[in-house]
């Protein structure tokens, strides 16, 4: 008999395997695999010898007919069923042997459960890394609809349009000194496309915002700064606009005109053509009080004008 395991040990020797490995493949107790190679059946669970040993076997690859019939010379019978399938039912390891008042009470444990087998058989690694994909996919998806509502909600918000006259404009652009307004750091001259018919010149008194418009079309704004003169020649007409009404002398045709007003006023509009002035509107600024309600239906109407209070020449 002992020559039987011998060869059963020699067998899996030559195949490369270890007890170990046999142990961690077929989830049998190493005490276990020892005890079956070396004969002593005796020391195994009642009931399991021969479920372990047919184990063992399939793992060295030598489950045959011919060992069987072997064994059975030894121990009178051969395996409980014909292809016994690897069973799930091996109980827990023990680090101590059997003691005798316990082998009798082992017993096979019962098949399986449905909802056990679907548990074996769900690949948990996958499961949870499709769970953490899932809840990925959700919250993209929360945030990207949020973002798309609250696109939608500002854009279909008008925008506020603040409503200011000329003279505030003016006024405005002549504290602030804009940044987009370039200065004039030289003298300068300009000149309409065609002959010049009408000629306007301009001596800086005070820093003072201008805006130009010959004959209705070309329009250049700029900062005077003080002691700088600008000549300007248009074919009809040359039309001004002043963030203050004594920052700038003016000669119209070679007449002088001097300053338009004072300090505290400002040139919404004056017109020079060949007879000199032909229109001019001085405003002093009114300080307005911002509300809620500054907004109108058409932008264009925020640059029209003043009220009647302008005072106007011609």
């Amino acid at each position: 008999m002992k020559e039987f395991f011998d060869n059963l040990k020699q067998v899996r020797q030559t195949k490369g395997l270890s007890l170990e490995e046999i142990s961690r493949k077929s989830r049998l107790s190493l005490k276990y695999l020892e005890y079956i190679e070396s004969g002593q059946f005796e020391n195994l669970p009642k009931g399991y010898d021969r479920i372990f040993f047919k184990r063992y076997l399939k793992e060295i690859g030598e489950d045959k007919d011919e060992v069987w019939q072997d064994f059975n010379l030894f121990f009178g019978s051969g395996p409980l069923e014909k292809d016994l399938p690897y069973s799930s039912d091996i109980p827990p390891q023990e680090e101590s042997p059997v003691e005798p008042e316990e082998e009798s009470a082992i017993e096979l444990s019962e098949e399986p459960s449905l909802f056990q087998k679907l548990v074996i058989q769900i690949n948990l690694d996958k499961l949870h890394r499709y769970f953490w994909i899932l809840i990925t996919i959700i919250i993209v998806s929360a945030v990207g609809y949020f973002a798309y509502k609250q696109y939608i909600f500002v854009k279909n918000i008008p925008p506020e349009i603040k409503e200011i006259s000329v003279s505030e404009y003016i006024s405005e652009m002549q504290q602030q000194d804009s940044l987009l307004t370039p200065p004039i750091a030289k003298d300068s001259e300009i000149s309409g496309t065609n002959n010049g018919e009408v000629q306007v010149e301009l001596l800086s008194l005070e820093r003072t915002w201008v805006r130009e418009i010959r004959d209705q079309k070309d329009t250049t704004e700029y900062i005077l700064i003080p002691g700088l003169k600008r000549k300007i020649s248009a074919a009809e007409n040359v039309k001004l606009m002043l963030g203050r009404a004594d920052g700038v002398q003016i000669w119209a045709n070679g007449d002088s005109l001097g300053v338009m007003g004072d300090a505290s006023e400002v040139v919404l509009s004056l017109i020079l053509d060949h007879s000199g002035i032909a229109e001019k509107r001085l405003k002093k600024p009114v300080e307005r009080v911002p509300s809620s309600s500054d907004s109108i239906s058409n932008p264009a109407e925020a640059l029209s004008g003043d009220n009647p209070e302008d005072t106007s020449s011609d």
